[in-house]
């Protein structure tokens, strides 16, 4: 008797199962980085684990993100925090490749950041970015 009520049980989660997953639509990730779209905070860069870190914890990842103060510019202000992590070859928010140092790398994304004056960070799939804390 058991055996067949579990039975029964197995057979009804995955009738339920089979009817979720058929609306939950398909999954993009579009810069093909491993992470899918809704849960990638660099949407348009590869930037996969472990290269996904948020030092300022805005939701977008550093990868793409060299507005280090958060007024949703890339400008002066971001030029100076850039400089004395370059200087200081500090971790943080100017490492944009998340290996522990600023440096060369780093540099080229701040300067494409910086080129592009006037926009936002980075495109990011995450519902909170822009909102620090951006917590899953």
């Amino acid at each position: 008797m058991k055996s067949g009520l579990t039975a029964a049980g197995i057979v009804l989660l995955l009738f339920l199962g089979v009817s979720y997953a058929s609306f939950a639509g398909t999954a993009v990730d579009t810069d093909s980085d491993g992470v899918y779209n809704v849960l990638d905070n660099c949407k348009l860069i590869p930037n996969g684990p472990p290269f996904d870190c948020d030092t300022d914890d805005d939701g977008y990842g550093n990868h793409c993100d060299a507005d280090y103060n958060q007024d949703t510019l890339i400008g002066g202000p971001d030029f100076s925090t850039f400089s004395m992590g370059f200087a200081a070859m500090a971790a943080g928010v100017t490492d944009h490749n998340c290996d522990g140092t600023t440096g060369g790398p780093d540099f080229g994304v701040f300067a494409m950041g910086f080129a592009a004056m006037g926009l936002v960070p980075g495109s990011s799939g995450l519902h909170c970015a822009g909102m620090v804390p951006c917590d899953l």
